[in-house]
């Protein structure tokens, strides 16, 4: 890159960088996620006790639902802020977040412009996704307005699982989803297209490899919490969720007087995962090779992330991050024309965090209900676009991934003579 192209991209790295640092300085004015219970679980752990960060709640309401490496772009922050004695401002730590976060939203950007630009080899599409991460609403609702920070995070050790998988590094494959779902319980959802795909391409080994590699991970990063604090951290993570009733931005919200609106309250995750993993597996039985492309397993990607949101009997604009950081790089890294119908998919997503949005100011209202019921079928929409694309286009093996050599060479021939 000429040294004028790097000054330019510098200079505008540093400019999303300010910007996230001074927005809640502006915009800051009711407390968040970020300080209901993310700030006081950092606290714990900068302040030395790192193993009972799901007993340091602001209150007993709400609770840290996700894993313990979803605080780590917030220890800095926390610590930083100890010093500064800025720990009791809600603006003055949600700046210091702000920053510290963005630097980890261009490593998201980056990765995903390397992830396109292999696809395509266009850098105009590696500028365009850069853009459409940094810019994207439901990253900046996420981070801003409700103060999830895990999710850049989170979605970078998706896109490495991603990225590694096409590269059959099918244990460190695992060892990223892990630690995704370490940082956001709900990145298991992008397991089931990574470990569906090899099982497709008859290729057993490397998904076994990979879910082994994964509960490892993920048992490994809890036995300390689940020791040191075993009811609150089991109450946490796997049964605070099940307790919720039914809230908005979903169509569930019509069942909220139901007899039967208490199985929705304990199944809606475990329903939205069976959801995608037939959703995926449809697809992968009619093109079994598309979970050997960048293109294609973006779009299962984007296809099963969609579930949650989809299914969940509660909803809120930040559900829209993951799916909406697929779909982008879905439509951008395919050759040709970027500007086509596939934009509608991130378009879809986008106009659907508005919505969701909007629902929850009075979500059991007439309005409410049928913002609910708005944003599921927009939902549906966006996956019937993704599936219909994935299934009506031909499939190319990458040969320059060595997963798409190997499938050339070896298991291809094998599987087209068992059809």
């Amino acid at each position: 890159m000429p040294v004028t192209n790097r000054v330019v991209v510098a200079g505008l790295g540093a400019a999303f960088v300010a910007v996230s640092t001074v927005a809640p300085l502006v915009l800051k004015t009711t407390p968040s996620d970020l300080d209901l219970f993310f700030w006081p679980s950092a606290e714990a752990a900068v302040t030395g006790h790192p193993l009972l960060i799901y007993s340091a709640q602001a209150h007993g309401i709400s609770y840290n639902d996700n894993g313990p490496l979803g605080l780590i772009p917030l220890l800095p922050a926390a610590a930083l802020a100890n010093a500064l004695g800025w720990a009791g401002s809600l603006v003055g730590r949600a700046a210091l977040t702000g920053a510290i976060t963005s630097m980890v939203v261009l490593l998201l950007a980056f990765q995903a412009a390397r992830y396109t630009g292999s696809a395509v080899g266009d850098s105009r599409r590696q500028r365009a996704v850069v853009a459409a991460v940094v810019l994207a609403p439901a990253l900046w609702i996420a981070i801003l307005d409700y103060g999830h920070v895990e999710q850049p995070l989170e979605l970078c050790l998706i896109l490495l699982a991603a990225t590694w998988a096409l590269r059959e590094r099918n244990a460190l494959t695992g060892l990223a989803l892990g630690a995704a779902v370490l940082i956001r319980t709900i990145a298991g959802f992008a397991a089931i297209p990574l470990v569906l795909a090899p099982l497709a391409a008859r290729r057993i080994r490397p998904s076994a490899a990979c879910v082994a590699t994964t509960i490892i991970t993920i048992g490994v990063g809890l036995a300390p919490f689940l020791l040191a604090d075993e009811s609150t951290t089991v109450h946490a993570l796997f049964t605070y969720r099940g307790g919720l009733p039914i809230g908005g931005g979903s169509f569930w919200v019509i069942a909220k007087d139901a007899s039967w609106a208490g199985l929705i309250g304990e199944g809606d995750v475990y329903l939205g995962a069976a959801v995608a993993t037939a959703l995926v597996a449809i697809t992968l039985l009619r093109k079994p090779m598309l979970g050997t492309t960048r293109l294609g397993l973006m779009g299962l990607l984007t296809i099963a992330s969609c579930c949650f949101p989809l299914l969940a009997k509660s909803v809120f604009p930040y559900y829209l991050a993951e799916p909406y950081v697929f779909a982008s790089i879905w439509w951008l890294a395919r050759p040709g024309r970027a500007i086509s119908w596939r934009a509608l998919v991130p378009l879809l997503l986008t106009v659907d965090v508005f919505i969701v949005k909007a629902s929850l100011q009075a979500p059991f209202s007439t309005w409410g209900a049928l913002g609910g019921v708005a944003s599921s079928a927009v939902l549906a929409g966006a996956v019937t676009l993704v599936m219909f694309d994935l299934l009506r286009s031909p499939v190319a093996v990458d040969a320059s991934q060595p997963l798409g050599r190997r499938l050339l060479h070896h298991e291809l021939p094998a599987i087209q003579k068992a059809k």
